[in-house]
């Protein structure tokens, strides 16, 4: 895939399904899962906390659509680092607003702390 999560969790099922999870859709093509989106709530606000769309099925709105519904939500939040070219371009032709770019308060399995960009939606 595509290096995510850079760590792996010692507890990957509580990863994917945090405390704080708030709401979670999935995407299907044919009976497939080909994509997953989950909200959390975190410092009072709702985050687009995983997205995920099967390689193959992307460039067919699949990662679209997911942020389409999660957006009936509200207002969102995002952080994406800024390696993730192919997610940074979804979120900027989708009408994300860039609000800043920091460095993340996480390392990646190399030891280096990747610098993030945090989006907001409009």
């Amino acid at each position: 895939m595509d290096g995510y999560p850079h760590r792996w969790p010692d507890d990957p099922v509580g990863w994917l399904s945090p405390a704080d999870l708030d709401s979670a859709w999935i995407a299907e093509q044919a009976g497939q899962v080909v994509g997953h989106l989950a909200l959390v709530g975190r410092e009072d606000a709702l985050w687009v906390s995983r997205l995920f769309v099967r390689p193959g099925a992307r460039r067919s709105h699949v990662g679209e659509g997911l942020l389409d519904k999660a957006r009936e939500r509200g207002v969102l939040m995002l952080d994406v680092i800024e390696q993730s070219t192919s997610a940074i371009a979804l979120y900027e032709r989708t009408g994300w607003t860039l609000l800043e770019r920091r460095p993340a308060d996480w390392t990646m399995s190399d030891g280096t702390r990747p610098m993030e960009r945090l989006y907001i939606s409009r």
